[in-house]
């Protein structure tokens, strides 16, 4: 029955930036019919026709309802759309961004003037292994290791941090080569 009507080629773009390619008659602006039972289509795909300008016509499935074979006419999907436009060959489309991280950000056709400090407390166990390791005199290393110790606790504040880093820094003046590494990441919790 359907092969009666003028079919198009479509591609069919998920949310997850698949791609797939089916038969199909676009009967309206708002109303594409698919005779392929097997095709994939969900709410938020993209329906693409290629057109002879070179342009995709683009469309966003809206309702895609599935009908049983009845009687002459085959099973086929109905799928109500929403029109989004002419868009270049290939372009436009469903984008999957996956951003993770401390102070993560996506800018899409603008720059990022910001500037993020991330604090990241894993400073103060590497500072304190290295003071294990290359602080001989126990009782220096119990002095340091107290005065990291109060750094980290008060990391979240930056007035309460400040003492404590000075007391930090002052209980390592001896070995201070040892904190060399850390301190700009420990500084920069001074705000």
């Amino acid at each position: 029955m359907f092969n009666e009507f003028p079919q198009s080629d479509l591609t069919i773009v998920s949310t997850d930036g698949s791609v797939s390619h089916t038969k199909g008659i676009v009967s309206s602006s708002d109303a594409i019919v698919i005779p392929d039972a097997k095709a994939a289509v969900d709410i938020g795909y993209e329906i693409r026709r290629s057109l002879p300008n070179g342009k995709d016509e683009t469309f966003e499935v809206v309702d895609p309802v599935f009908h049983q074979q009845f009687g002459s006419i085959p099973a086929h999907f109905q799928v109500k759309v929403r029109k989004k436009g002419l868009l270049p060959a290939g372009g436009g489309g469903n984008y999957t961004i996956t951003v993770n991280g401390p102070n993560s950000r996506v800018n899409i056709h603008s720059q990022d003037n910001s500037n993020n400090v991330a604090h990241d407390l894993k400073v103060f166990e590497d500072a304190r292994a290295a003071i294990v390791a290359q602080v001989p005199d126990s009782e220096n290393r119990a002095r340091i290791i107290g005065s990291l110790d109060e750094a980290k606790a008060a990391a979240g504040n930056p007035e309460t941090y400040r003492s404590a880093y000075q007391k930090l820094i002052s209980s390592a003046a001896d070995h201070v080569t040892v904190l060399a590494p850390f301190l700009p990441i420990l500084t920069s919790f001074l705000g």
